[in-house]
């Protein structure tokens, strides 16, 4: 079993409805980035596939345990896209739920990222989802609920998951031979243990030192904020999201408004950098510039 520690207590409990078939067949796992929710949305389907699952979750023994291992099967769909997911893709999606299991047992259809879904690519989900076929189960994910459909949401059982406590993101990833992580570094990373490991792992784009020595440079006068801007443009929304965890210790410790400000800064930068073609280093180097004004006596 390789259920994330921090998601042992809900995987349980919802293998313990399966079990007592009283789990519903719409999940919505919502919840910040980076903490898994796509891993824990894996190891349910491969829970709700399973032909020998019991109280612990699935086998891992049984041949649907090793076709879904496998990444081949024939009951367990996943829409997948990198940009907007369309209705045709999801009407094929609903149309291999209609077809009789394969394995004679339960059908899954995960969506791992379901504020992609166009509104009639929506549309068309939710009539699985008010009238949904025997044994079919749906697992929607999304780090942002607020772009889906009320109308699915309220059709769905939703679990708003947590990032977990810095003592155990970090006793895993010391498991997962991360060795040189801290709390200061996780707290970067919006406590999100898995895009920490990533960052560590991949080494590419702006590391969290960079930043961090850039910062202090900025502060010092060493450097000035168009500079910087310039330099970090193509980790925008890295920056951004370290910028918003430094306003907000900031103001935790000195309670000053500009301290706040800069923090709903941020998050404006943020919903502005999902725009295309926006200008990157006029919006790091406004930031930069409001952390490297004098705070008000």
């Amino acid at each position: 079993m390789s259920v994330l520690p921090w998601f042992t207590p809900i995987y349980q409990h919802l293998t313990g409805r399966l079990l007592a078939s009283k789990l519903h067949h719409g999940l919505l796992l919502t919840g910040p980035a980076g903490i898994g929710k796509d891993l824990l949305a894996g190891e349910l389907a491969k829970t709700l596939l399973c032909r020998q699952v019991d109280e612990m979750g699935y086998c891992g023994q049984c041949h649907s345990c090793q076709v879904f291992e496998a990444g081949t099967h024939p009951d367990f769909i996943s829409l997948v896209s990198e940009k907007q997911l369309g209705v045709d893709k999801v009407r094929e999606g609903i149309t291999s739920l209609s077809a009789t299991a394969q394995f004679s047992g339960n059908k899954v259809l995960m969506i791992p990222e379901a504020d992609k879904m166009t509104e009639s690519a929506a549309n068309a989900l939710l009539k699985t989802l008010e009238e949904p076929t025997p044994n079919t189960f749906l697992l929607l994910i999304t780090d942002r609920p607020q772009q889906l459909l009320a109308t699915i949401i309220s059709r769905c059982e939703k679990h708003v998951l947590a990032r977990p406590s810095s003592e155990m993101a970090l006793q895993w990833l010391q498991q997962q031979g991360v060795h040189d992580a801290t709390e200061a570094l996780l707290h970067a990373y919006s406590d999100a243990p898995l895009d920490l490991k990533a960052a560590l792992e991949q080494g590419d784009g702006l590391s969290y030192r960079e930043y961090a020595d850039g910062l202090d440079n900025l502060l010092a006068g060493q450097v000035d904020a168009v500079t910087l801007a310039t330099q970090w443009q193509d980790s925008a929304g890295r920056v951004v999201g370290w910028l918003q965890q430094f306003a907000r210790a900031q103001y935790t410790e000195t309670l000053q408004t500009e301290h706040f400000h800069l923090f709903e800064a941020c998050s404006q930068v943020q919903r502005t950098l999902l725009n295309p073609g926006v200008n990157k280093i006029m919006l790091l180097s406004s930031l930069l510039a409001e952390v490297k004004r004098p705070v008000k006596p």
